[in-house]
């Protein structure tokens, strides 16, 4: 780790001279006893706590001697000077100044205004604060401003990119899609309680391990829809289906999730496309995607989807034609639309891979509870239900928390997110403008 360490060994006279050879031959240094320190080991205590209390009065005697110097000398207001000069050089940099007047700009989280104004007047200083309206050649940096319980879900857009001005922050929704996917993979009830548990106890510490909480209860629902508590499937009924008795339900419904989030993330782009202005461009380009995507959805089931997919083509190729006026243009929005929609069906068909961890879990599960109830003793069948569920939340915990980290990041961010904003980082606070609190 590069950290040093300090072995301090104390030993007889004798014990040092045979090991002395070892210790200098490790660059080790042989201190011999202080000359106040009593041979006699039963005085050693009182000798130590009496050269303590020496010790401590000649600090003190010390201390007031510096404080004397400093009091006479203007030593604390000096030092005060060099501390705000090097919070100046560090935080603020450059400053347009004139002889009378000194220009101080930034950004601020203060959205009426009125903290900042109550600092300056309570500093005393001689300053007019004004609110202008951005500069149009600058992009401010952007602060997330989510509920509490929502905020450790921010790791998730952070982890792809703070969203840019104009773009939508994915947390709302995360926060939700999140622990459905991991509850789905991962139902089980008393597993979910362990998470939960964790989550709470060691979001006081580490407050991204908070995640742990909403993903836990989730568990512990979709464990009592596949009737599942601690890996046993005969302790209490399904509500809903046993996941390895009904595998196509179990993966066909995540599809259908799946493609629910990936429409909502075309719908952010729009939203992102009216904030910059673009939103024509959408029109052109980006609803024929919806479009031909929700023909081909419901194709299988009604011959009204394919009508559906035929109108985002005419769409996308009549929007190009009158916009370009060229028939080359047609062709290339005709493959780019091409193009688009391949990646949304692959990304869709990703989803799947939410029930297959779910049959995972489950094949997991029951593995784990057969192998206990084919022993023959109390003892081993309690010892091997432990441990399996040990595994369990060790083992499948990790993969499904990575899946939905994947699924989230490279199928539902990519439609709308860029990640190109910058974060809002305050400045630490200057130093006391008082000398006697520097």
């Amino acid at each position: 780790s590069g950290e040093r360490m300090l072995w301090v060994l104390l030993a007889r006279a004798e014990a040092i001279e045979r090991i002395a050879p070892t210790i200098h031959a490790a660059q080790g240094r042989l201190l011999p006893a202080p000359a106040w320190l009593p041979r006699d080991i039963g005085y050693s205590r009182e000798a130590a706590q009496a050269e303590q209390e020496r010790l401590a009065r000649e600090a003190a005697a010390l201390r007031e001697r510096i404080d004397a110097a400093s009091a006479r000398l203007g030593i604390s207001g000096l030092l005060a000077d060099l501390h705000r000069l090097a919070w100046i050089v560090g935080c603020v940099g450059g400053l347009k100044a004139s002889p009378l007047l000194v220009e101080v700009t930034g950004w601020s989280a203060d959205r009426s205004g009125d903290a900042i104004g109550a600092a300056v007047a309570a500093s005393g200083a001689r300053a007019l604060v004004h609110f202008p309206a951005r500069p149009p050649e600058l992009d401010p940096p952007l602060l997330l401003d989510n509920p509490r319980w929502m905020q450790p879900f921010e790791f998730f857009a952070s982890a792809f990119g703070i969203p840019g001005r104009n773009e939508a922050d994915p947390t709302p929704i995360v926060a939700i899609a999140a622990p459905l996917m991991f509850g789905y993979m991962f139902g089980d009830v008393g597993q979910g309680a362990v998470l939960a548990i964790a989550g709470w106890w060691l979001g006081r510490r580490l407050p991204l391990a908070r995640i742990l909480l909403p993903a836990g209860i989730a568990s512990m629902v979709f464990g009592l829809l596949y009737g599942s508590v601690f890996a046993v499937e005969h302790l209490i009924p399904a509500l809903w289906l046993h996941p390895l008795a009904h595998p196509l339900t179990l993966l066909a419904v995540p599809l259908g999730f799946g493609a629910l989030l990936l429409l909502l993330g075309l719908l952010l782009g729009a939203l992102g496309a009216w904030w910059r202005g673009s939103l024509g461009a959408w029109w052109r380009h980006d609803w024929p995607v919806i479009l031909v995507y929700l023909g081909l959805l419901a194709a299988p089931f009604t011959g009204a989807g394919w009508m559906l997919a035929l109108a985002g083509v005419t769409w996308a190729l009549a929007a190009e034609g009158l916009h370009s006026r060229a028939p080359g243009a047609m062709a290339a929005v005709f493959g780019e639309l091409l193009e688009r929609i391949v990646q949304l069906l692959v990304n869709t068909l990703s989803f799947a891979r939410v029930g297959a961890f779910a049959l995972a879990h489950a094949g997991l599960s029951s593995a784990v509870v057969a192998l206990a109830f084919a022993a023959d003793s109390v003892i081993v069948t309690g010892l091997m239900l432990l441990l399996g569920n040990l595994l369990i939340l060790v083992l499948e915990a990790l993969v499904v928390s990575i899946q939905t980290t994947r699924l989230l990041l490279f199928e539902f961010f990519t439609r709308f997110l860029t990640g190109v904003g910058r974060v809002f980082r305050p400045l630490p606070p200057p130093p006391a403008l008082a000398p006697e609190s520097a």
